[in-house]
């Protein structure tokens, strides 16, 4: 295993129906800080970035409350991180599957184990539920995650995604 060794007064805790607006708040300010490194890496992708704006809506936040898979790092009362997570059905022969979609460490917590101790609750609860394997997409323009997926053991691969945008191919 590894070691997080943060030494604060943090706990890890499943996703409450209080956490609206703390989990609303901590994606926004990571995507808006997605949108500044788009708009200095590509006009293009940042234009379609902010056209596509992903938000948290109720609805989706509901999804993760109810996946049992999605864990928030605290600090006294205030939510500093998340990790929403689901499961999956077998895939390649896989029985369970746990799929990371995001990890979120607010901004001025970064670099001080939050990130880390999150994963360690995320793997402590698949260990418990007999989950097979663990996935995750990672930007390969954010050192950070790899790294920290890396410190974790995953093995981070240079895969290419391929997407469909449904709703945009219907115009």
């Amino acid at each position: 295993m590894f070691n997080i060794g943060v030494d604060r007064k943090m706990r890890v805790r499943l996703l409450e129906e209080k956490d609206f607006e703390a989990f609303r708040t901590l994606f926004d300010e990571a995507y808006s800080e997605y949108l500044e490194f788009l708009r200095h890496k590509s006009h293009e992708q940042f234009l379609e970035a902010v056209e596509e704006r992903e938000e948290v809506t109720r609805e989706g936040f509901d999804f993760y409350l109810q996946t049992g898979t999605t864990f928030v790092a605290e600090e006294g009362d205030k939510v500093i991180g998340y990790v929403a997570s689901q499961t999956m059905p077998s895939l390649h022969g896989i029985n369970k599957m746990l799929w990371i979609e995001y990890i979120v460490v607010q901004q001025k917590f970064r670099r001080q184990k939050i990130g880390l101790a999150l994963l360690a609750k995320l793997l402590n609860y698949a260990r418990q539920a007999g989950i097979d394997r663990i996935c995750a997409t990672i930007n390969p323009d954010n050192p950070a995650s790899i790294q920290l997926a890396l410190k974790v053991g995953f093995d981070v691969k240079d895969w290419k995604i391929a997407t469909y945008n449904v709703k945009k191919s219907n115009e």
